[in-house]
């Protein structure tokens, strides 16, 4: 039951039209999740009967060299605009400011990865053997810089991106049924997603435009040295978690098989859906509302985190456990008899939402709206040390099952990391204190949710 006492109302750790607000982003972050990865699982019974697990290897290692461009390109932009413009949305010129510096960044950047990609791309002999498939793959760089899902997230409004984005992604999805008819087409798969992103980027951009009468002015070059400086520990940080958790797919191609890259990718896919929904579409729908918080106060942020704590965990778990169980049936269903070896990667990895969910609350939500983002960056690093060394000298040992375990090992030690140094600086985030609070503050907000 809602309390109806307006003092109580005014301590809870979030309002009832925050967590309206909070749940429609949600609900809008996970169908832009659905159109970008469910949607196009929905064709892989059809497109994985046809190409067979290599050709799958290779569509999932060419997405995989793919981001590290698009790594480039979002730099550390997005998570530091989220940021800034959530703790003053209001300010139009701050906004206009922040979006002018993070398009002009991510266009510049975009120059320069495509030069490189080309250079690597034609004068490598492994790489222009597949180059039209990486051109393919690449081309989803240009949603890339134009998709400003960030402005969406830091104004809590994705509600009408999230639509834009859903429509044409089911369009481009139902195309792969009518591109894909023998192996040899498998290079549609990635055209039609790189080509569905790019144009619902460009709506979206239109959108915000109009939306949040934001203005595009060039911003000097002395503001992007600032922004580029200001923004270099995100990024620093984003590349350290990339070499630990986005190479295994990478590292699997460079020093394994196509087939052992298409049973790691068929493995994984459904947790990263699972995740995409509990712990990405979460935390950026999470993640403006906690800056919001700590921008009123240290102690207001900490409590809705510490609030907020065993309820995710507990979500976690139901969706690892989930994912352990319904593995086999997963497998089966969608990719057929030539993937059985996938469910034991399945089962590895379902590990991953209930590590990277807890590390997530600890060091997006916490650490850096704390202003700890070289600690965030030194964590990650670590991390990221070993879990690229334990990637090699297991995936040259135990190839898809090998790279499998070096990704939950990378996760349980960031995990272990972030809440070690918190715990140093006298940051208590698993409170017992407040379990009583998580509880009555999930059944109340719930039953708000659900009226």
């Amino acid at each position: 039951m809602v309390s109806e006492n307006p003092v109580a109302e005014s301590k809870a750790p979030l309002s009832k039209s925050t967590l309206k607000r909070f749940a429609i982003n949600v609900a809008s972050l996970f169908s832009v999740h659905v159109a970008n990865m469910l949607l196009p699982l929905l064709t892989v019974p059809y497109v994985v009967r046809i190409i067979g697990p290599e050709r799958l290897g290779l569509l999932n290692f060419s997405m995989a060299y793919v981001a590290y461009f698009t790594l480039l390109i979002n730099y550390g932009f997005e998570m530091a605009a989220v940021r800034a413009i959530a703790a003053d949305r209001m300010n139009k010129a701050l906004v206009s400011k922040v979006f002018s510096e993070v398009l002009t960044g991510k266009a510049l950047l975009f120059g320069l990865s495509t030069v490189v990609f080309g250079f690597v791309t034609y004068f490598t002999p492994e790489f222009r053997e597949h180059m039209w498939l990486h051109i393919s793959t690449y081309l989803s760089c240009i949603g890339v810089v134009l998709f400003p899902i960030w402005l969406f997230q830091a104004m809590e409004d994705l509600s009408r991106v999230a639509l834009f984005n859903l429509i044409v992604k089911v369009l481009f999805t139902l195309s792969v049924f009518l591109l894909i008819r023998q192996p040899d087409d498998y290079i549609y798969q990635n055209l039609a997603i790189s080509v569905a992103q790019v144009l619902v980027s460009i709506i979206a951009l239109l959108v915000a435009l109009r939306r949040f009468g934001v203005q595009f002015n060039l911003p000097t070059m002395d503001a992007m040295i600032v922004r580029f400086r200001a923004d270099s520990t995100l990024f620093f940080s984003s590349v350290m978690i990339t070499l630990y958790a986005g190479s295994a797919t990478f590292v699997l191609g460079l020093f394994s098989t196509p087939y052992n890259v298409g049973i790691f990718s068929a493995g994984t896919r459904i947790e990263g859906i699972a995740r995409a929904f509990v712990a990405l579409a979460l935390n950026q729908a999470f993640f403006p509302i906690v800056a919001n918080a700590f921008g009123k106060g240290r102690e207001s942020g900490l409590r809705v985190v510490q609030t907020t704590f065993f309820p995710l965990f507990i979500l976690m778990v139901m969706v690892s456990a989930g994912l352990w169980v319904i593995a086999p049936v997963f497998i089966n269903l969608f990719y057929g008899n030539k993937f059985q070896d996938a469910i034991l990667v399945l089962r590895i990895v379902s590990l991953l939402p209930i590590t990277i969910g807890i590390s997530n609350l600890l060091g997006i939500h916490t650490m850096l709206n704390l202003r700890m983002d070289r600690a965030f960056f030194v964590i990650s690093a670590i991390g990221s040390v070993v879990g690229l060394a334990l990637n090699i000298l297991m995936i040259k040992e135990m190839g898809y099952v090998g790279a499998a375990y070096a990704w939950v090992a990378a996760e349980v030690c960031i995990t272990l990391s972030m809440y070690g140094y918190l715990r140093y600086k006298g940051i208590q985030i698993i409170n017992i204190e407040r379990l009583h609070e998580a509880i009555a503050f999930s059944r109340d907000r719930l039953t708000t949710l659900f009226k």
